[in-house]
């Protein structure tokens, strides 16, 4: 580690190495206010996402957990006004606010939301022909099925696309596999990175 990562350095990389659109800077405080406003994809993190899909000149993006719709806005807005996006989420209050967000950034016809069992829906995905493909897929859902969901974007993803997926690392806690703290999730999670690798 060449470098350690103060609030004061963090702040720093916030304040010049992003730009934010009005809108988003609105969800992100809105969230703020949400007891479970933690969730929210990181703002370095949103802007990382937009530079790849720029790089490979993505214009289909799917998304598998949408909470208030943040990394789905900024996707939209970096990807621009021929992009195409797919979200999912089990949570219609969710929704319901990202699309509020959506509409108020005036891009809310570049997003389709699906509410339900992201499962059921990516299998429904997998089984219509002609299958759709996406350029990036980014699952930052439910991460004991973090597996399964990336199974359905391997088939989803066109080739030479990109999947990200969140909460790999689960905070540092999946150095230990038994951790106490979310056991289920931490399990899950590095299960998944041995999977992976091999």
């Amino acid at each position: 580690m060449k470098t350690a990562i103060t609030q004061e350095l963090y702040n720093y990389t916030l304040q010049y190495g992003i730009k934010k659109h009005p809108v988003v800077e609105e969800l992100a405080q809105y969230n703020q206010s949400l007891p479970n406003g933690f969730m929210q994809t990181a703002p370095e993190q949103a802007q990382l996402m937009v530079i790849i899909a720029k790089l490979i000149n993505a214009n289909k993006y799917l998304e598998i957990g949408t909470f208030t719709g943040y990394s789905a806005l900024n996707m939209a807005l970096g990807m621009g006004q021929n992009s195409y996006i797919t979200t999912i989420d089990n949570n219609i209050d969710n929704i319901n606010t990202a699309k509020y967000f959506w509409n108020k950034a005036g891009i809310n016809t570049q997003i389709q939301a699906h509410h339900g069992e992201a499962s059921m829906i990516l299998e429904e995905f997998c089984n219509n022909q002609p299958r759709e493909l996406f350029d990036i897929s980014f699952i930052d859902a439910n991460k004991s099925q973090q597996l399964k969901y990336f199974n359905y974007c391997y088939e989803l993803t066109r080739p030479s696309g990109v999947i990200i997926i969140d909460n790999v690392l689960m905070h540092g806690l999946v150095l230990d596999a038994n951790n106490p703290i979310l056991p289920n999730y931490v399990s899950a999670i590095h299960n998944f990175n041995q999977t992976l690798i091999n």
